[in-house]
């Protein structure tokens, strides 16, 4: 047996976070005087900073640190207005219990910010599945750039070849790709045919409850 390791996004992969997310952030665009609306603000939810804000308001420009005070204000406001609301997935529990009673290291690769990560982790005590975890605050560059996936590999100690990752967003399964990994692509908020093209896809399914640890274990 391969030493494998397991690498999780987060929101919409393990937690079901996004929709309080996106109302959050729709509030939050609407004050800045975004035009973005539905699904068009949607498409644009994924990295972080600067770089984000002006996808989200096209017709300002944001300094690194006025970008970061926006983000950090929207999580604390997602944090304390629904917060509470936030559930595992389905069949995410129970697969990262059958991964540890299999003694395969896990950890989590996203782009929250240290507070939510704590905040949902603790909430809904899922702490004590992960070996390492690299969020926001960890990188210089957010996905579709390898850097969360190839840090959490260090940190899990295992070769990129022998990760498997575990996504719900085509800007997550690309970072994998980048980072010589495989990837299991779950539907949510995206469909199977956003995952075209991707070479490194070994599932597409619509939760982990889909997935059979023996056949990836042997992969």
């Amino acid at each position: 047996l391969m030493n494998k390791a397991f690498l999780f996004d987060l929101d919409g992969t393990l937690i079901d976070t996004m929709h309080w997310h996106f109302i959050t952030w729709q509030v939050v665009v609407e004050e800045l005087g975004s035009p973005l609306k539905g699904d068009a603000l949607m498409k644009e939810l994924y990295g972080n900073g600067a770089e984000l804000m002006h996808r989200l308001v096209p017709h300002r420009t944001f300094t690194e640190e006025e970008a970061r005070q926006i983000v950090d204000e929207k999580e604390a406001r997602y944090r304390n207005l629904y917060g509470q609301n936030i559930t595992v997935l389905e069949g995410a529990r129970e697969f990262l219990e059958e991964a540890l009673q299999h003694q395969i290291p896990m950890g989590i690769g996203t782009a929250s910010n240290q507070a939510n990560i704590d905040f949902a982790l603790d909430f809904l005590d899922l702490r004590k599945y992960l070996n390492a975890i690299v969020g926001a605050d960890d990188v210089e560059f957010s996905k579709p750039h390898p850097e969360t996936w190839l840090k959490l590999a260090e940190a899990l100690n295992t070769d990129p070849a022998h990760c498997i990752v575990f996504e719900d967003a085509p800007k997550g399964v690309e970072a994998a790709q980048k980072a010589g990994m495989k990837a299991v692509a779950i539907t949510g908020h995206y469909s199977a045919n956003d995952f075209n093209g991707y070479e490194n896809i070994l599932q597409i399914v619509p939760s982990l409850s889909a997935l059979k640890m023996s056949e990836l274990l042997y992969l």
